[in-house]
Parts: C-alpha cells; structure tokens; sequence
C-alpha cells in the first residue's frame, strides 16, 4: 500500500503486536484467472522458536479461497484499527479534510493445514475468544468426533509472513497547536473509534516529545 513517509510504521514488534490486538482480518487472493478474492475472518499470529513469523486461520470449504492454499499465489491479510475522519474546520489555516487511520498489510504464501494442525488451530481459537465468557465453552466440551466431523467443511491455511507494510496516519505532520485541536475535536465526538484515535494521537505526539 501506499504510505507517505512520515505515516509509515516500520517496527516490527509494534506490527506484530497490532496483528495480535487487531486479530479480525480482510484475506485476499488473486486468482489464476488474475481475479481478486477476499473474505473476513479472524487470523491467529504465531511466533516461532526460529523467530519467523506466521498467520493462521480457516475458511469454509465452499469459499473459493479454499482451493488457492498452497498454489504458490502470494496472499495479502489486511489488519485494520481505529479510524476517524479529520474535518478541516478543526485547523486554523485552510485546508482539505482527511481521514485518520491504523492499518498493517501483509502479504506471504500459503499452504493449506493438516487435520492435526488444523484441530490444535481451532482449540487455540476458541480457548483465546471464549476467555472472557460468563460460561466458556472448549473443544474439549465438545466430543472429538464432533469436532472433526465439523473440520470437513473447513480449510485451515498458514501464511509464512514475507513483507510486512504499517500505516499510522494520525497527523504526525500537523504542529502541536493544530494536533491538539484535533484530538480536541475527536473526544467531544460520542463514537468509540474517534475517542482511540485520539488517544492513539496523544500517545505518539508525547512519547516523540519525550524521545
């Protein structure tokens, strides 16, 4: 993706931190017929002994990204974060509006799982998404039989992560009187998304003036 310089997000551990807090992710793939697919769904990072970097998840088998794992076609998993549009009223010179945002892009191959890595990939998810459940349920609730009868219908696939590309776009280039109104503006907004940008503002603007 395009990102201007000064937007760019270029540590690794912020990026793989930000995969981890922003785990629901847009997959996709291009086709032989040079056609785009994508779906959303949740993406597990995984973190080697070796140090090398990889994304998880599954698809139903039906979905036409199932039959591109493996087939040596680079896929592309978009994380995204908070966003706020910026209305140019807020500054105090002329100037057009614009958007806010965190995104990180990745893009690798891929190879589809086996059952055995598939069935471990499904208890990590489900133990890490029902840990905050009144009455969490687990794989092991469920009779094993169940559970891989239920696999038929999935594909689990891994992304070996090659290139990773961050966009923190959060008026880094604006000076500190135009920066606070902005943060300014985004808190007296009732939406939760304008409210962490803003925080995401504040953040980054006093650990550069404490650096």
């Amino acid at each position: 993706m395009y990102v201007p310089r000064h937007f760019q997000e270029n540590d690794r551990d912020q990026l793989l931190q930000f995969i981890r807090d922003h785990s629901f992710a847009l997959l996709v793939m291009t086709n032989e017929a040079r056609v785009p697919i994508a779906t959303h769904l949740p993406i597990e990072l995984q973190v080697g002994d070796d140090g090398v970097a990889r994304l998880v998840g599954h698809v139903s088998k039906a979905n036409p990204l199932a039959a591109l794992f493996g087939a040596d076609l680079q896929g592309l998993a978009v994380f995204s974060g908070p966003h706020a549009y910026i209305s140019s009223s807020w500054y105090d010179h002329v100037n057009v509006p614009t958007w806010n945002y965190l995104s990180v892009h990745v893009y690798g191959r891929t190879r589809a799982l086996s059952d055995a890595e598939t069935f471990d990939l499904l208890r990590t998810q489900v133990d890490k998404y029902e840990a905050s459940s009144a009455c969490p349920i687990s794989i092991e609730s469920m009779t094993e039989a169940y559970v891989r009868r239920e696999m038929r219908g999935l594909v689990a696939f891994e992304m070996t992560i090659d290139t990773m590309q961050g966009a923190a776009k959060l008026s880094q280039n604006r000076d500190d009187a135009n920066h606070t109104a902005i943060v300014d503006q985004l808190r007296q907004r009732d939406d939760v998304e304008s409210h962490r940008v803003a925080d995401e503002m504040q953040r980054r603007r006093r650990a550069g003036t404490l650096g």
